[in-house]
């Protein structure tokens, strides 16, 4: 009886025992857990740039107008204008100038729902392309909003949303406009009845048309920017705008090339050569990778090299640039980004940890670009022991090996 006892006791002990160590174990993963940070692996485009600060000179001759009123553009920024086109107009009342724009609003409409009311007249549609059609129209509103080109988005969710509008009535969907389209043409009637006084303002030259002016048309002389300097372009960077004359209403721009100068590191330019083809970004206009050419590059012999880039693309986002931050790209690197923190050397091979089920992994990385925060790394053959898509990074963490349980 006596040995009964003391063999339950013993058991009672042991059971005692390994609850407290698998207690002790299990807290130790969880502090383990706890310290350990991870971020997916995920494919990126980065770019390595030289980042200054920017003077746009182009070709610009002031449009003027004296006569006082309301002035309403007829021409978008950007938009190019050919010699005595109506760029804009003076009212002699806001009110005149209200109903203006509302019937060039209703005009836009009555055609809108004039090309809808065709759509419901047609027998048979390939839903198929049509289908296909409204995909595409998708994914162009997505690219304009991503790029931020809000005028060229709104164009795309109108397009988008008449696609969609055909899309039902060629599923069957019954729309009569005929009520709307009467009630817009009574409307555009009424104002088009009333007697509006106004001056229309002229495009004396060809060109690109640019609402308005900023101070800077005359701080560089176009026909002389190959004689910049260094000392000239940051004096005219930091300078003050000049006094804007009343009777400016606007400015085109004759010659279609335009010209981006500033003054970078000259350490930063050693890879840089004469018409080499690149690409700039605007961080703060939205304005990525846009196409220019090295027109000149200065003698590099001092601390800063001019460096003169000449663009010949206009429109809305890039018509009134003038002292800006810009982005010049000098590498395109795609890959897997990933913070600096993660890399590891093993063996004399740099990878780094992830997590697959409760283990830890070793996977090597093939670095492609590095900053002082993170890496492009990629997978050069698709191999088994090398980062893949969506691995869980270890960013964190202490003692970290092959087969680590977490």
């Amino acid at each position: 009886m006596k040995k009964k006892k003391i063999g339950l006791k013993s058991v009672a002990v042991i059971l005692a025992i390994s609850l407290v160590v698998s207690y002790v174990i299990y807290q130790c993963v969880l502090i383990s857990k706890s310290d350990m940070e991870t971020q997916f692996a995920l494919m990126e485009t980065v770019y390595k740039t030289i980042d200054t600060e920017c003077f746009v000179v182009r070709d610009e001759k002031f449009i003027k107008n004296n006569v006082n009123g309301t002035t309403v553009s007829f021409a978008s920024n950007g938009e190019r204008v050919a010699r005595g086109d109506t760029v804009s107009m003076v009212f002699n009342s806001s009110d005149d100038a209200v109903s203006f724009l509302k019937i060039r609003e209703l005009e836009k409409d009555i055609a809108h729902y004039e090309d809808l009311s065709g759509q419901a007249n047609l027998q048979t549609l390939n839903i198929d392309s049509l289908t296909e059609k409204i995909d595409n129209e998708l994914i162009n509103f997505l690219e304009d909003r991503d790029k931020r080109e809000f005028s060229d988005a709104v164009n795309s969710a109108e397009v988008f949303r008449d696609s969609l509008t055909g899309k039902q009535i060629a599923t069957g969907t019954a729309l009569d406009y005929s009520e709307k389209l009467a009630s817009l043409k009574n409307e555009l009637t009424t104002l088009q009845n009333a007697k509006y006084s106004y001056t229309e303002v002229k495009s004396s030259e060809a060109g690109y048309y640019i609402n308005g002016s900023d101070g800077y048309e005359n701080s560089i002389d176009y026909s002389k920017v190959d004689e910049l300097s260094v000392e000239a372009v940051e004096k005219v960077i930091s300078s003050e705008p000049q006094a804007i004359a009343s009777d400016v209403v606007g400015r085109v721009v004759s010659s279609f090339k335009w010209y981006i100068v500033c003054a970078v590191d000259t350490d930063k330019t050693v890879n840089l050569s004469y018409d080499e083809q690149i690409y700039v970004n605007f961080p703060y206009r939205g304005v990525e990778k846009l196409p220019v050419t090295l027109h000149k590059i200065g003698d590099r012999t001092g601390e800063k090299t001019l460096l003169i880039l000449s663009c010949d693309l206009m429109n809305d986002s890039v018509s009134d640039i003038r002292i800006e931050d810009v982005q010049i790209i000098t590498g395109e690197y795609s890959g897997y980004k990933i913070s600096n923190s993660a890399i590891r050397t093993v063996d004399g091979v740099k990878g780094v940890y992830v997590v697959r089920g409760n283990l830890l992994g070793f996977r090597k990385i093939n670095v492609l670009y590095s900053t002082d925060t993170f890496t492009i790394v990629n997978n050069p053959e698709g191999e088994s022991d090398y980062i893949k898509l969506y691995d869980k990074v270890v960013t964190e963490g202490v003692e970290l090996y092959d087969n680590k349980l977490v």
